[in-house]
């Protein structure tokens, strides 16, 4: 049987907005204009709370499945047969789809206007008398669905997972702190997945170190676009602020020092950005700097809200979700992190926000923010283009 020419996309929590539904259907059709584009797809449309695509005879079946699933708010998709409103036409459509799969056991799923009992009960008696499978309502090897719409009757079997969630564009903008490790890309991942948009800040400490984390952020950024369309990455210098806090800064002190001031520069990011939040990586207990109270003292140097979407997470759940969005490769390459550098052996666990001020009066915190944003390198990712340097 040939290639079907539509496929649905689902939702789950925009059918929950009410209101502002017809806004989100809006915003994902958009964004799955322009992830589809250039991939076969004649059109785009919201049908009440399905977004149907139509498909062009030459549509490259892997790529579009791979950009669909990475679309946030779409929950579900799957490709499907069109037929007129009318009880007969439905009938052929779906004995040609049976016909078609070797199966022993079925069921249909069906809604039209006949009741679905009596739908499901005569297109069940058709597809057993055409292909001599068994109906099997709990556990059948093919369940052939039968949706109804104003634009006609859709006929399916297979469903593919989506990213879930909500459509990109829906939630504001966060500034995402994100080292080359597994832990901040899946944090960047998770608020995109609720429909924000990420602008992605990277420490480096070129050129007191190799530079093959600033080309693992950019592998990293190119992943993470693929969900969000368009990204903008930092690339921003911290050697200058290392050397000032190392000369002023006891070692048990320096991690949660960096950390501040990355903070700082983040907020710097955001606000030029029109971010409205931060977005850190921390996962509570995980290492040193990552207690609930030097937690605290790092995030009393921003005033922005800080999220952390990885903070009840262990390292196992993380790595599988690094897994499966596609950033895990790439964060487990070696490289130098900059907070690895000049990092003394046992970091303290628990310093305070006085302790942390304290330290910060030896420096000109000020300067050092605006030198570091200032000599940020930005580079652009945009869905179909190639990388672009601002």
């Amino acid at each position: 049987m040939e290639q079907p020419p539509f496929v649905l996309v689902r939702v789950h929590e925009v059918a929950l907005k009410r209101g502002n539904r017809r806004r989100f259907m809006r915003v994902l059709t958009d964004n799955l204009r322009r992830a589809t584009a250039g991939l076969g797809v004649r059109s785009v449309e919201a049908d009440h709370l399905v977004a149907r695509l139509t498909l062009a005879d030459d549509a490259d079946w892997p790529t579009l499945r791979d950009a669909l699933a990475k679309t946030p708010g779409a929950v579900k998709f799957t490709s499907v047969y069109r037929a007129d409103l009318d009880y007969d036409e439905v009938a052929a459509l779906v004995a040609r789809v049976a016909k078609a799969r070797r199966f022993s056991t079925f069921r249909i799923s069906a809604r039209f206007p006949l009741t679905s009992r009596e739908m499901n009960v005569s297109l069940g008696a058709l597809v057993e008398h055409e292909t001599r499978a068994r109906v099997d309502l709990t556990r059948p090897d093919l369940n052939i669905r039968v949706d109804v719409f104003a634009s006609g009757a859709f006929v399916w079997t297979d469903e593919e997972p989506g990213a879930g969630g909500l459509p990109v564009g829906t939630g504001g903008r966060v500034a995402v702190l994100m080292s080359g490790g597994i832990d901040s890309p899946v944090a960047a991942w998770r608020m995109i997945r609720r429909g924000c948009r990420a602008t992605l800040v990277h420490f480096h400490s070129f050129p007191l170190v190799e530079g093959r984390s600033r080309e693992k952020a950019r592998e990293l950024a190119a992943a993470l676009n693929a969900y969000q369309l368009d990204t903008r990455l930092y690339l921003t210098p911290f050697a200058d602020v290392q050397r000032a806090i190392i000369l002023s800064t006891r070692g048990p002190l320096r991690v949660v020092a960096y950390r501040r001031f990355m903070m700082r520069i983040a907020e710097a990011v955001a606000r030029r950005e029109g971010a409205q939040a931060l977005v850190t990586g921390e996962s509570l207990g995980q290492v040193g700097s990552q207690t609930l109270a030097n937690i605290a003292t790092v995030g009393e140097a921003a005033a922005l809200p800080v999220l952390r979407p990885l903070a009840g997470m262990d390292k196992v759940e993380i790595i599988d979700q690094a897994q499966a969005i596609g950033t895990y490769e790439t964060s487990i390459l070696p490289d130098e992190d900059c907070c690895s550098l000049f990092v003394p052996r046992s970091p303290s666990t628990a310093v305070s926000v006085e302790e942390a001020r304290a330290v910060e009066r030896n420096l000109d915190v000020e300067a050092l923010v605006a030198q570091a944003v200032e000599a940020a390198e930005v580079v652009e990712y945009h869905v179909g283009s190639r990388t672009v340097d601002a």
